[in-house]
């Protein structure tokens, strides 16, 4: 490949007829923004084709040619397809915009042969951090929540909750598009989708304007834009993996593929159950608590999708997409509690406890209609139509026994509960870019409406008799409207400098209704406010090495629509969970800047967050605890992150992420419970790729997380995990086959403890994250890629 590309610059260069005075240069990346180097790229006069002046890239992608005049840009990499630019008029030295190769396959004697990269990586794309999970064998028949465990810097918890860098007010979206789902669903969504489906994760620190103003802590945009195959394709997936359970996962795609129409269907389940073991010990009121937990998961999840795009021609595109994602199944979870006087620790009471699940379910089915017109490369215009509905909710018999230290039963209560989610949303998107001043102009806007319906309904069950409980009962209706609207300039100055303002309004009207099953204590919160959401971006190229970046940006945070319904969960008799109907949004203020060299990436960043939002663990008469998300401050946060990417030797790659961070978290739960609670912390990720004998590809891959101050007033503890995995591939690479063993250690943890006056808290806990996994896939078809991505945000929420 590098030989070529250094013959092909060489001839042209031979036959240049003189040296110009402008500097032309810019980069050439693969759709997974990793840059491509050793690609020839020339310049072209647009009046007679004639040849002008070429050169080749460098190891970051980048290229640098004189030139003056008129010219077509052609750049040529071997397993890619050729580009040709649109007419680019050189009068002073030029930043030309990133040119994206796409992937080619070539059909010799039988052999596909392709310009992908085989192993998995990491790398900086001026200040975002993209990972590539390509062909990895400790991802293989998993779920995309698994892949953003591995991504660095991302740390998920025992609830599906997602952070970046310690900050869990985090917008993740789905090919560039909002799922308006919050953590809960979203988590059940990303379970539902197997690992194979996600082609790269980006990290988005300060995103422009151009995206939805949620995520205080930035975006994480997974891609699931698949390599579409030329003719009919087809590949078949299917893995186990087993420590207590066994699991058993596969996935089917087909498609087809030709110049005006492309169309593919895709299917995959995972079924097996799931444990978790986790509990809590805490001292109220003179007396000691300690709630060990079993919890097995038993629910299957099952996803498909289906697409179609045509091409009326070479300008204008139009698609439609259908997609169903579902998790259901029984569930239960054990908890013994010991209640014992805290003094000298005699045991006084035992409380046995159970959640029998017997009804669960989190269905997510969606629709996108788009058309996307392009009548040159500097002009686009996009039109996005979304509609989702999420059908949610469990079933729970919740017996709760109370015995002696002899054994003797003190009391016998049971109890049944059911919620639902009925959930609607439609988003409308319309985005256009056009040419301007030496620069580009970008705009669109924006209308969503959701409307969630939730209900709960709580039972006595006295002699097989269900009675309702009114003052626990009730119905819950929030809708929401945001109407917005972005701007956003992009402009080079001279070949060393780029600029990007936007400016984003967004206009947001919400109505909540919570109506009780017994007619008293109804509320209505009616709210409509505006908010312009700035964003600016500084690049400065020193040379075709050394670059640096300034950003700017505000963002919100809107409470998720779960947190606004101020329903009481029963866990047991002793520990609640219940909403706050009273919650604002926070808004946030971040400046950054990043450093990139080569491999090497250098950011650091300051975020001040007003009006914080977090999930807080309080006491509820003399026995109880309840938690509940409130407005509890603000929250100062600094953090410096540091990437590496080398190769240790010819056959040894590796790359490392190190994210240390300062959080000063200044919040009160009340006039009385006021907390200064900061500290530092770090994140240390490591990805090795080696290359065997015998074609072997194997992996070792790690995470540390130091202890750190958690969202409210707790400390949360270390934690970490190593997975080990071999891969090879066979027959061409149609099939390979993987086998790993992932949290070799089990040391993948949720712990942490908190207190306050006359109030202590521990929490521990750990999932099945520790397997044995072995994994076959089998594939055939020719590359080729999909265009489309729109913006449908709101599910995220949910």
């Amino acid at each position: 490949m590098k030989l070529r590309a250094l013959l092909f610059a060489l001839a042209i260069c031979l036959s240049a007829p003189e040296i110009y005075s402008q500097a032309v240069s810019g980069r050439v990346t693969d759709s997974g923004m990793a840059p491509l180097d050793y690609a020839g790229v020339a310049l072209f006069n647009t009046d007679d084709s004639t040849y002008v002046s070429a050169t080749v890239t460098d190891s970051t992608g980048s290229y640098f040619i004189k030139a003056t005049g008129k010219f077509r840009i052609q750049v040529s990499c071997l397993g890619f397809l050729p580009y040709e630019s649109q007419v680019l008029e050189v009068i002073n030295d030029t930043l030309v915009h990133d040119v994206v190769l796409e992937h080619d396959a070539m059909l010799l004697s039988n052999a596909v042969v392709t310009g992908e990269k085989l192993t998995q990586s990491t790398r900086n794309d001026n200040g975002n951090l993209i990972y590539i999970p390509k062909n990895s064998s400790t991802a293989a028949g998993g779920t995309a929540l698994d892949i953003l465990k591995k991504t660095p810097g991302v740390l998920v918890d025992s609830n599906g909750s997602i952070s970046l860098n310690g900050n869990s007010s985090v917008l993740v979206i789905l090919n560039g598009k909002q799922t308006y789902m919050q953590k809960d669903e979203l988590s059940s969504l990303l379970r539902a989708t197997p690992s194979s489906s996600v082609t790269s994760i980006e990290i988005m620190r300060n995103p422009s304007a151009r995206y939805d103003a949620e995520g205080s802590a930035g975006i994480i945009n997974i891609n699931m834009d698949r390599v579409r195959l030329e003719g009919f394709s087809m590949s078949i997936n299917n893995g186990l993996s087993y420590w207590r359970n066994l699991r058993q996962n596969t996935e089917l795609s087909l498609g087809y593929s030709n110049d005006k129409i492309r169309f593919d269907a895709n299917y995959s389940h995972t079924f097996g159950n799931y444990s978790m073991d986790y509990g809590m010990r805490r001292i109220q009121n003179g007396k000691e608590y300690i709630s060990p937990t079993s919890d097995v998961d038993k629910r299957r999840s099952i996803s498909g999708n289906a697409s179609l795009e045509y091409e009326i021609s070479p300008v204008h595109k139009i698609g439609i997409r259908a997609d169903v994602n579902t998790l259901e199944g029984p569930g239960t979870t054990t908890t013994i509690t010991d209640i014992k006087d805290a003094t000298d620790g005699t045991l006084e009471q035992r409380l046995f406890a159970s959640n029998d699940y017997y009804m669960q379910k989190g269905n997510r089915y969606s629709g996108n209609l788009f058309y996307a017109a392009s009548p040159s490369e500097d002009i686009g215009y996009s039109l996005d139509i979304n509609y989702a509905w999420f059908d949610g909710g469990s079933g729970n018999m919740q017996p709760n026994r109370y015995e002696d230290p002899s054994g003797n039963i003190l009391q016998d209560n049971l109890y049944k509960s059911e919620n639902s989610r009925d959930i609607h949303i439609l988003a409308i998107s319309y985005d256009q870019k056009h040419p301007l001043w030496n620069g580009r102009i970008e705009s669109g806007a924006k209308y969503s409406f959701v409307d969630s319906n939730n209900g709960y309904r709580f039972y006595d069950i006295k002699d097989g008799i269900e009675t309702v409980d009114g003052t626990q009962s009730n119905d819950f209706i929030y809708k929401e409207q945001v109407i917005a609207a972005y701007v956003q300039y992009n402009h080079a100055i001279g070949n060393k400098v780029s600029v990007e303002a936007g400016l984003r309004g967004e206009l947001s009207i919400s109505d909540g209704i919570l109506n009780t099953i017994s007619g008293s204590g109804g509320e209505q919160d009616h709210r409509k406010y505006f908010n312009l959401f700035p964003s600016l971006s500084i690049d400065y190229r020193i040379n075709q090495k050394n670059t640096i970046a300034l950003s700017y940006s505000r963002r919100i945070d809107r409470p998720a629509y779960q947190d606004l319904n101020p329903f009481e969960y029963l866990l047991d008799e002793l520990s609640y969970w219940k909403g706050n109907p009273f919650l604002i949004p926070q808004k946030s203020n971040t400046v950054s800047f990043s450093y990139t060299r080569n491999k090497t990436a250098v950011s650091a960043s300051y975020s001040y967050l007003e009006d914080y939002m977090a999930q807080i663990t309080d006491t509820l008469s003399t026995d109880k605890v309840i938690m509940t998300p409130k407005n509890i401050g603000k929250q100062h946060r600094a953090t410096l992150s540091i990437f590496q990417s080398f190769n240790i030797s010819k056959w040894w790659e590796c790359s490392l992420n190190i994210t240390g961070y300062y959080l000063m978290n200044d919040i009160a739960f009340d006039i009385y419970r006021h907390f200064d609670n900061d500290g530092f912390a770090g994140i240390f990720s490591m990805q090795n790729t080696l290359r065997l004998p015998w074609k072997i590809i194997m992996e070792v891959n790690g995470s540390f997380a130091t202890g750190h101050p958690g969202a409210s007033n707790e400390y949360v503890k270390p934690t970490g995990y190593l997975d080990i995995g071999l891969g090879r591939s066979f027959f061409n690479r149609q099939l390979s086959v993987n086998i790993a063993v992932t949290d070799i250690f089990w040391t993948s943890r949720w712990d942490s403890s908190s207190s306050f006056s006359g109030f202590s808290l521990w929490n521990w806990g750990k999932g099945e994250s520790r397997q044995i996994k072995l994994n076959i896939a089998y594939r055939f078809g020719e590359s080729k890629k999909s265009r489309h991505q729109n913006s449908f945000e709101e599910l995220d929420r949910l």
